[in-house]
This record gives C-alpha cells, structure tokens and sequence, in this order.
C-alpha cells in the first residue's frame, strides 16, 4: 500500500445531502431509509469492494436491471450512497485513481427520481483531472467499467 495516500473515508451520517444541488426538477429520494445508514469510517481499500451484475461481465446491461436486482435481492443497504460517493471525491484523484483509475463507480442506495419519472443514480468519474460527481440515467446501459460500490460482507 502507497504510505502516501489515506483510504480511510470519514462520512457524517447525520446530515442529509440536497439533491436538489444537482437537479432542479428533483421529485423523491427512493430509499430515504436507506440514506444516511452505513458505517461513520471505513478503508475504502479493504472494507469496499466493486460489483458487477452478472450480464454486466460479458456485455451491457441496462441500469434498471441492475436496479430491480439489488431490490429484489434486498442488496441496496449494501450499497454506497451519495454521502459515501461525495466523501470520496473529498479525498480526492491520487485515492480515486489508485482504486478506480478507467472506472465510473456508482452508488447506488441513493437513487432518485426526477418529476417525468426518469430514474437516476449518482457515480464518480475522473474528469479534467479531478474526482467529478454525476448522475446516470437507469434507461442508460452499464459495462463492465461501471461497477457499484459496496461494503464488503
């Protein structure tokens, strides 16, 4: 392990994130349960680990798929969400890219459903060289570079 960089994540789970910061026709949150539960610190290193849907090894697959998955497998608390994504970015590129260098990792407890009913899930990326935070909508398809983050069992 590099000396240099830090992998421990420290997220305040008392505080609610605004998604209405990143879309003005935001409607719902939809696992608000889920939201704010998780571990307060954790090593991004070993204690979080990528997944891929199984069609997703192979070929693309659409968002919703992996979605409906997690929820009939009762895996979304599982999953990172947006204060953990957003904790993340705040460590910055040298941790992002010595994990996920290539990658578009995604969280995935904190989808969210905007007025016309399209569905979205937050996910970073590195872009002009920094830790970028954005949405993708789940009609989009997912390969194999665009794992969910999840905690570690």
């Amino acid at each position: 392990m590099d000396k240099q960089i830090k992998f421990l994540i420290r997220v305040d789970r008392s505080v609610k994130p605004s998604y209405t910061n990143w879309f003005r026709w935001f409607k719902k949150l939809m696992h608000p349960e889920l939201e704010l539960t998780g571990p307060a610190e954790y090593d991004l290193q070993t204690e979080v680990e990528e997944w891929l849907h199984d069609d997703q090894k192979s070929g693309p697959v659409l968002g919703q798929v992996i979605y409906d998955h997690f929820k009939k497998n009762n895996a979304l608390a599982d999953q990172l969400g947006l204060v953990d994504l957003l904790a993340i970015q705040a460590k910055g590129i040298k941790v992002f890219r010595k994990l996920y260098q290539g990658k578009v990792v995604f969280g995935w407890k904190s989808v969210i459903e905007l007025r016309g009913g399209d569905l979205f899930v937050p996910c970073l990326y590195e872009g002009g060289g920094r830790v970028v935070l954005g949405w993708r909508w789940l009609d989009s398809h997912w390969l194999s570079h665009r794992p969910a983050l999840r905690f570690r069992k």
